[in-house]
């Protein structure tokens, strides 16, 4: 079997410099272009190094732990311990992540028979396999951590709202939206807004569809029946600048849940969204920030 050796230098050189893409991303560490790629060459001259040398102890693990050392300080320099060891740990998560990731794919597809085919050596199959899988590793990788720290940052703004009306108590998960300006245009009070789910607490199905068949017919024109007694119009502007008509209901109490406080304000309007909020039903109310001026 002929083995290329600038064949595997080179793929050494694009997974080095991959992980460390992955690591600068996930870290928010920001680092000249050209580290990077410097650094992913000493990375991979231990592919050159390990044929010109065999003698030479590349399995050795202070070696090892030596070499990734010199790799992060030559890809991001060293500021402080803590952040080098941030930075170091996070190398070794992404190696660890990829590398694990590979290993379970090339588990799943692989067979004693597809291993064992005439003409196919074991080294040919797992070249092609990186070659192809870590691309696609990577970019799933990228994609999910990216997913993560979205889903950690809108974390920050979710509440546990509880809201009493009709002499019932519902619980359901606020997201403060800091573009919501939705007030009352004559009183200036507040308003929030729930999907449909948070009003099947209250109404059932049919009596859903008859508020919902009178808002539209409020956006034609029409006068409320009286089916919607327990509502009030409320006039708002779109995202297009057009002029719409919501029904809102104003409750007994609202109570908004944080970690240190607890906020109730009785001075709030609750409009109404039919459908739902967000296809994945991580919340179902939008809240205001005027509703927290009072924590700052």
């Amino acid at each position: 079997m002929v083995v290329y050796v600038e064949v595997v230098w080179l793929l050494n050189f694009m997974i080095d410099w991959m992980i460390l893409l992955l690591t600068q991303s996930i870290t928010k560490h920001i680092t000249k272009w050209y580290r990077l790629v410097i650094a992913s060459f000493f990375g991979s001259l231990i592919v050159p190094i390990s044929f010109i040398f065999p003698t030479f102890p590349i399995d050795s693990w202070i070696l090892k732990i030596v070499h990734s050392f010199i790799i992060i300080w030559i890809a991001f320099g060293f500021q402080n311990v803590a952040i080098y060891f941030k930075l170091l740990c996070s190398f070794y998560f992404m190696t660890f992540s990829i590398g694990g990731g590979l290993f379970a794919i090339h588990f799943l597809f692989s067979t004693e028979d597809y291993l064992s085919s005439p003409g196919l050596a074991n080294d040919e199959i797992h070249g092609l396999f990186v070659l192809i899988g870590f691309p696609i590793i990577f970019f799933f990788t990228k994609y999910r951590m990216d997913k993560h720290k979205m889903h950690q940052f809108q974390q920050e703004f979710y509440y546990r709202v509880t809201i009493k009306w009709k002499g019932k108590q519902v619980e359901t998960t606020g997201y403060l939206d800091s573009g919501n300006h939705l007030v009352d245009p004559f009183t200036q009070t507040p308003v929030i807004i729930v999907d449909q789910t948070i009003l099947e607490q209250w109404f059932d199905k049919e009596e859903i569809m008859k508020l919902q068949k009178s808002a539209q017919n409020l956006m034609e024109g029409e006068i409320l029946d009286s089916t919607s007694d327990s509502f009030r119009i409320l006039p708002f502007q779109g995202v297009s600048g057009q002029h719409n008509f919501m029904l809102a209901f104003k409750p007994d109490l609202l109570e908004i849940h944080m970690k240190n406080v607890q906020l109730t304000n009785k001075k709030v309007l609750i409009g109404i969204q039919f459908g739902n909020l967000v296809a994945d039903n991580s919340y179902h109310c939008l809240l205001h920030p005027k509703l927290f001026q009072q924590t700052g």
